[in-house]
């Protein structure tokens, strides 16, 4: 698209490591399953009753800052019986026992690599359904966030093995960044405080093809004030430079951020370095196009500039919260030099 080019103590983790790459010792096979989804093992009953509504109404929340409402994740359920040697090879497995088979445990355990490499295996165990519940509420939130940071690691795995090179030491020349590519990038502006990177795939919807984009923004400007890390002046310096940098498809129009959903920003840290994350909409001035972004901004090692990357997503006919987790892997990968 040329025109935009219970208590947290009681969590158990037992840290079971896969099979290591060292000669001589055997790997456990690549885990399956797409982005998102966890598997349940779940009594057929209790998933089909209170309990089960309850746990969808936490796993299936809506994912942040998307155009139109997505789950945070895709919930597969199988009775016990029903896990085969297949299923137990899933990236991401959930397996909860409420009642006497619990064996008097209230808990949640995480075992990582079971019986495939990078896989997530989470264990919840309640003696009555008020004690799952409880588990619901204090410790499930440490479950999302283990399998959000997997997610994203794993979408960098791929990218380090199978990235864009040649395009990853350009960006590392003219802006200072190193990023994690997909094969698929290219190059579309460069400026002396700004570069724009695109990746065009074709995704299909019965027999039609249509055009998925993502975008990534890197701009720098000088380091003058810590106010310039403040969510609004990180808000106004990024219309700032899409106006400048980001025309529409046609005359008068152009890339800015939609406020009418307003942004929300994170304090996190990249490279050890403070950083702010912002997640929003964005929408093309005068015209009707837009959809996701997500940024982090931060400084550069020798702090004279505020460094931004950003990504959005351009993919109006499809759901857009792995693409938005695509986006973090990369953003997540840069190290400023």
């Amino acid at each position: 698209m040329k025109a935009f080019r219970i208590i947290p103590a009681l969590i158990v983790l037992c840290l079971i490591w896969g099979c290591s790459e060292e000669s001589g010792k055997i790997r456990k096979p690549r885990h399956s399953g797409e982005s998102g989804e966890i598997i349940v093992i779940m009594d057929e009953g209790k998933w089909l009753s209170t309990p089960g509504d309850s746990l969808r109404a936490v796993l299936e929340a809506s994912y942040p800052h998307l155009p139109q409402a997505e789950p945070q994740f895709k919930l597969l359920q199988f009775s016990p019986n029903e896990m085969s040697g297949l299923l137990q090879h899933h990236r991401n497995i959930l397996k909860i026992v409420i009642g006497p088979d619990a064996e008097g445990e209230n808990k949640l355990t995480l075992t990582k690599d079971k019986w495939s490499n990078q896989q997530l295996y989470f264990s919840a165990t309640a003696t009555d359904e008020e004690n799952f519940y409880m588990l619901l509420r204090t410790e499930f939130q440490e479950l999302i966030k283990r399998i959000d940071d997997m997610e994203v690691k794993r979408y960098q795995s791929k990218y380090y093995r199978t990235g864009n090179e040649t395009l990853e030491e350009k960006v590392k020349e003219l802006m200072g960044v190193e990023l994690a590519l997909p094969v698929e990038s290219e190059l579309a502006e460069v400026h002396e405080d700004f570069i724009w990177i695109e990746r065009e795939r074709i995704k299909y919807l019965g027999n039609n093809g249509h055009d998925i984009t993502q975008g990534f923004f890197i701009y720098r400007y000088p380091y003058t004030s810590d106010s310039l890390l403040e969510e609004s002046a990180i808000l106004a310096k990024r219309d700032e430079f899409l106006k400048k940098y980001v025309p529409g498809p046609k005359e008068g129009t152009y890339m800015t951020t939609e406020y009418k959903f307003p942004p929300s920003s994170t304090v996190t840290s990249l490279n050890d370095k403070y950083a702010v994350e912002t997640r929003g909409l964005w929408k093309t001035a005068n015209y009707f196009m837009g959809g996701p972004f997500i940024s982090l901004t931060t400084t550069s090692a020798d702090d004279q500039y505020v460094v931004c990357i950003s990504a959005f997503t351009f993919a109006p006919k499809f759901n857009k919260r792995e693409y938005i987790r695509e986006s973090e892997a990369i953003l997540y990968s840069a190290k400023i030099q």
